[in-house]
């Protein structure tokens, strides 16, 4: 009893350093991640005069990405070549990103639960396979395939019926976010779908879910009454891998749908005539996407902490 006691007197104290860690361990890995990015997208400099690079073209390239990391630091993103400060256009980027992730995630959450209620309560075989191969189909084919896909079909329906569907390029809280917003949450619904399948699959062998069939409930009636409620933790890690798979998927996806989001900026075409600033607006873009995926992860892994004991038990330790 007192070494219960004991030890219940110390858990708040051993949570507190276990999100301490948890927070030092995001940190570090957002710095990491800044600073590889960085790295990266400053590289081309060292190239800019189409020869091979020279110790004072590296110089350069170690001087520019000191004074970006410096800027960033003091909360300065740099300017564009209009003196205009470019902190204005990633906030309106992040601004559509996140509109476009919103809808997407609203559209892929019922609808990957809904398409893992057939997957698994779809006894027939045909249907079944339709299901399976489509799923399949979705999880496989790159987000960028699928949005090409997607643009000439709709593109060839207007030409041929004169019925307006969509709008294959543009930026709009109108029939410009069926398209992207559709190719996302298509992917990242089939991702959750073929996550919980397994789940599901390994949940209706258990006795209990016998014993409730063997008292006649069957079909959606069983999965929505007793697998659902089961599925919470698994739920929470699928929606994780799904919104990793979207934030993933945003870059290209509004690059080509010309949403205007952080991958339009991300992936501008630069040439012999864009200078230090043009890469400034890269690296900034590519800095918020980055952080977008350390935010999504940490929620995410508060989130199984706070729904699953034996989590915060390991943590603990």
């Amino acid at each position: 009893m007192a070494q219960q006691t004991i030890s219940a007197a110390h858990e708040p104290g051993r949570q507190i350093g276990a999100l301490l860690y948890e927070g030092l361990a995001l940190l570090l890995t957002a710095a990491a991640s800044v600073l590889l990015v960085t790295l990266l997208v400053f590289t081309p400099t060292i190239f800019a005069r189409g020869a091979a690079p020279t110790a004072a073209d590296l110089q350069g390239y170690l001087a520019a990405v000191r004074a970006y990391l410096a800027g960033l630091v003091a909360g300065d993103f740099g300017q564009t070549a209009n003196q205009r400060p470019i902190y204005r256009d990633l906030m309106v980027g992040v601004e559509h990103s996140l509109q476009l992730l919103a809808v997407s995630f609203a559209v892929a959450l019922p609808l990957g639960l809904a398409w893992s209620a057939l997957l698994a309560n779809v006894r027939r075989r045909l249907p079944a396979m339709l299901l399976f191969g489509l799923s399949t189909l979705a999880v496989s084919l790159p987000s960028f395939v699928v949005m090409l896909l997607a643009m000439e079909g709709v593109a060839n329906f207007t030409l041929r019926t004169g019925l307006r569907i969509a709008y294959v390029q543009g930026y709009g809280l109108d029939l410009h976010l069926v398209l992207p917003a559709g190719v996302l949450a298509l992917r990242g619904a089939a991702v959750l779908a073929r996550s919980l399948q397994v789940a599901q699959e390994e949940i209706l062998r258990q006795d209990w879910i016998r014993a409730a069939r063997a008292r006649g409930l069957g079909g959606l009636g069983l999965w929505r009454r007793h697998v659902l409620p089961a599925l919470r933790l698994p739920l929470l890690g699928a929606v994780l891998g799904m919104l990793r798979v979207m934030i993933s998927g945003l870059v290209i996806v509004d690059y080509l749908s010309g949403w205007n989001g952080l991958g339009r900026l991300m992936l501008r075409i630069r040439d012999s005539t864009t200078g230090p600033s043009e890469a400034q607006v890269v690296a900034g873009a590519a800095v918020m996407l980055v952080l977008f995926f350390v935010i999504v992860d940490a929620l995410g892994r508060l989130a199984l902490r706070g729904a699953d004991p034996r989590l915060r038990e390991v943590a603990s330790d």
